[in-house]
């Protein structure tokens, strides 16, 4: 048996012929990257019942960022586990079911935390936002631990079926009409109906087939700087009584970030919630090439120097050792001119990736699962992969990858200026908070109905940005901001008028009654449950179309919800 390989019964063993080993059997589908994305689309297909063959070019448990979760990607995973049938994925949309079932090393993100930040300044209290989502019995958002996380899926993936292949580097393949043939350096061969590429930037898929662009059309140009550390304190206990802001929950309690002109920071602690054996805590800055060129020097070296220009932050990661090497990248934006053809789809970041900020590549992530996989189980029983059957997966993908460029790239731009900042963060949350309902929406008539088909009603929503002007108020909301940023941009306008704009653009479009959205002093907002409450009321009675679309759903599943966690 070579390293690395999980063997199961009723598939064929390797033999030699005419110096290859060729393995006789052909799968349905091979996976080629056994990272989340590839774990979770590979546990869903076998637990189907298809042969399944996961490859990866590393070995598991490894290292790997994109390590806080948000409402949208919880749910996502409720709903993937639910759909499919898959319990392992299902744990992951809970921190106390990551804590009881898969790792603990976990922390928990009850809180979104920005703190803006002038060179040479303390902090000041008043630019600051603290936003807590609501608690529900249905999902909660966690600080993953990577490592321990994707090995859990990969092996999740095996328990239902898959054959798992580590140590495994795919060099070469062959896409023809009745499949494809994968050859490995170690002179392997593989068959499979289908090719499923969940790898990343350097996707052999994209690379062969000369879908990568060397420079890409996207808006956002950053790179990033990271490590895990040990040995600081909370930013909670830095502060006196009086510049905390007194609301249900601290800084300390979720993802902080860190804003600076040219710049954001993340801080995601894994040791922030009962139960959780890690001491260690994720620290990345990422950085505007615009205003940050590479400079050829060693990360650790500039992330210090841009530390020490913010009294707070250096104050906040004194005492930080690094307990691994640090990384630097070059830029992080790149995409692929497509993501399907015959017999092949580039999933996740093997098609295209923006930026860590608002950890929105979860979100892409698991929502393109979720679109791709029952469209090729259809495809895989048919024995049919015509092209047009992966087009809603296709454009959704691309979309949301625009999308997400477009916001990265504003919130760049408003860093320049805590006015732009404090009014650009209300047009992000704005969006958050009805994606956040989109997707709670499904799940209440889920729970109200039984019916898994109620699933398939996320794809009947537009395709980001593909909304015309007036259909919906959210899209005009960020168009609207992004074509002020360019004024503002242009020297047509001050970064005072520009936010003063988008400001009163806020007031002018529908939004809940939950925050003061159209008020430059009103920066926090504690979702408490009575604040959910008065948002669904208001949707079902006050709210315009199409924004009431979002609230035929009865709240009252929550409490049964909560009855049945009791008993």
């Amino acid at each position: 048996m070579a390293p690395g390989t999980i063997s199961l019964p009723r598939f064929a063993d390797s033999v030699h012929l005419g110096g290859n080993h060729v393995n006789h059997e052909t799968y349905d589908v091979a996976i080629l990257g056994a990272g989340i994305a590839g774990s979770v689309l590979a546990a869903i297909l076998a637990r189907q019942g298809f042969r399944v063959l996961l490859l990866e070019k590393g070995a598991h448990p490894r290292f790997a960022v994109g390590e806080a979760m948000q409402p949208q990607s919880s749910m996502l995973l409720w709903i993937l586990g639910e759909r499919f049938d898959v319990p392992e994925i299902q744990h992951l949309s809970c921190t106390q079911k990551i804590l009881r079932h898969v790792t603990r090393n976990c922390g928990v993100k009850k809180t979104f935390g920005f703190l803006y930040h002038e060179a040479g300044k303390p902090q000041d209290p008043q630019q600051a936002h603290l936003l807590i989502p609501p608690p529900t019995p249905l999902a909660s958002e966690s600080h993953l631990f990577r490592a321990d996380i994707d090995h859990y899926v990969v092996k999740a993936a095996i328990r239902h079926g898959a054959t798992y292949r580590d140590r495994t580097d795919v060099v070469d393949f062959t896409l023809g009409d009745d499949g494809v043939v994968l050859r490995t350096a170690g002179d392997e061969v593989f068959r499979a109906r289908f090719l499923v590429d969940g790898t990343g930037h350097k996707s052999l898929v994209a690379e062969r087939l000369g879908l990568r662009p060397k420079d890409p059309p996207l808006r956002t140009q950053s790179r990033t700087i990271f490590t895990h550390m040990r040995g600081f304190r909370r930013y909670d206990d830095l502060l006196a009584p009086h510049e905390r802001p007194g609301l249900s929950r601290g800084w300390y309690e979720g993802t902080l970030h860190h804003m600076i002109d040219g710049g954001w920071f993340w801080v995601i602690r894994f040791d922030n919630v009962p139960g959780s054996e890690s001491d260690l805590t994720s620290i990345g800055l990422t950085l505007d090439m615009r205003k940050y060129p590479e400079r050829g020097i060693p990360p650790e070296q500039e992330f210090w120097e841009v530390v020490n220009r913010y009294p707070s932050i250096a104050r906040h990661l004194e005492g930080g050792v690094a307990v691994r090497p640090w990384v630097g990248t070059g830029r992080l934006q790149f995409t692929a001119t497509d993501s399907a053809g015959p017999r092949f789809f580039l999933m996740s970041h093997a098609h295209g990736f923006i930026d860590a900020l608002y950890s929105r590549g979860m979100i892409n992530t698991f929502e393109t699962i979720h679109a791709l996989a029952p469209r090729l189980i259809q495809a895989l029983r048919d024995d049919d992969f015509t092209l047009s059957r992966f087009d809603y997966p296709r454009r959704l993908q691309d979309g949301m990858l625009l999308d997400n460029d477009r916001m990265v790239h504003n919130s760049f731009r408003s860093f320049a200026n805590f006015a732009t900042w404090n009014a650009f963060l209300r047009v992000w949350l704005a969006n958050i908070i009805f994606g956040d309902l989109r997707m709670f929406r499904v799940c209440m008539k889920y729970l109200a109905s039984g019916d898994k088909a109620e699933f398939a009603a996320l794809d009947a929503d537009a395709v980001p940005l593909s909304q015309a002007p007036g259909e919906d108020p959210l899209e005009d909301l960020s168009r609207f901001t992004d074509a002020t940023f360019d004024r503002w941009e242009a020297g047509e306008l001050t970064a005072e008028q520009a936010a003063a704009a988008v400001f009163a653009q806020l007031g002018r479009t529908p939004l809940p009654p939950i925050h003061a959205w159209s008020d430059p002093a009103a920066h926090h907002l504690d979702l408490l449950p009575e604040k959910l409450v008065k948002m669904v009321d208001w949707g079902q009675t006050v709210a315009p179309r199409p924004m009431n679309r979002w609230f035929d759903f009865d709240l009252g599943m929550l409490d049964r919800l909560r009855a049945d966690a009791a008993a």
